[in-house]
Parts: structure tokens; sequence; C-alpha cells
């Protein structure tokens, strides 16, 4: 075989070779990636507000989801009055290396005279209530996003909507 013939081919091997490998380490990333974006967490944290009277009646059940290093704010108004606000929430969340959630928040509700602020430290899906004032409670719950404990709660919300499905 004459060395011309040799060295065309040697080029075309590394050409389809490297072409091959390229595209495993492409591939490589690329799954990388979707790992990474299904990872516990790496859209933020569902907070969910349930606002209850003194029957245990809910008033307002606002639920957000705080992007990771970002506040989030929440405004619901009157759909017979738009200019007139029902609840405004704003909260941020900071996740610890131990999976507990820090949760800053304020919190307005016009009609009934409420407003608060605080600081919360909760376990991802552990219920914690917060007094308003007068017999107002609320009730938060902190979830990572994505997470299995997200899937269920979405899964259990679902269920209580729909009648006669049993929860």
């Amino acid at each position: 075989m004459n060395s011309s013939r040799v060295v065309a081919l040697l080029l075309l091997a590394f050409l389809f070779g490297g072409s091959s490998a390229e595209v495993a380490v492409q591939t490589s990333r690329a799954l990388a990636r979707a790992r990474a974006e299904k990872e516990t967490g790496t859209a933020g944290d569902l907070v969910s507000l349930e606002v209850q009277g003194e029957d245990g009646e809910t008033i307002a059940h606002p639920r957000l989801i705080a992007p990771r290093g970002r506040p989030a704010h929440l405004v619901l108004r009157d759909p017979a009055d738009p200019s007139r606000v029902r609840l405004s929430l704003r909260v941020e969340t900071v996740r610890d290396p131990s999976g507990d959630i820090h949760v800053e928040y304020a919190l307005e509700m016009p009609a009934f005279d409420i407003v608060r602020s605080g600081r919360l430290t909760l376990s991802p899906g552990v219920e914690q209530t917060v007094e308003l004032g007068g017999q107002i409670t609320a009730v938060l719950v902190a979830l990572p996003v994505p997470s299995a404990a997200f899937d269920a709660y979405l899964e259990s919300e679902g269920a209580r909507r729909l009648p006669g499905r049993a929860t």
C-alpha cells in the first residue's frame, strides 16, 4: 500500500474516531445536565400557607415556589374589585445542608388587619403553625422542588380536589 493511501486511511479513521469521541463527550455532558436538573431542590422551594379562621375554616391557601436565591411575591386581588388586595405574600427561602428550609415571609391581609413578617426554620414537609392575631392562624409547609415529597404533595392536593376520590 502506498504511503498516501495509508495517510488518507489514518486521517479518515482519526476524523471518524474524533467525531465519535465528540458525540460521546456531548452525550455525557447532556446526561449530567439532565441529572442535575432532577436533583432535589434545584428549582427552589414550595411554600404553602393555609390561613385558618377561629373555627378552623380555610380563609386562604396560597402556594408558591420561591426560586433559589430570589424572593417570590404573590398578590391575590378581589375579582369584583381588582384594585382591592385580599392577600399579599412575599417569601424567600434558604436551604441548609441539613435539609432544613429557612423561610422569611411577609404577609398582609387588609380585610383582617393582618400585617405579619418573620423567619421560620422548617423541616421539609412538616407543618408549622403561626399565630397571626385574634383567632386567625396560618399553617406553613415548605418542600424542595423537585423532590419525592413535592410529588407526593401534588398527588395529595389533586386527590383532595376531586370529589369522591379516596385520599
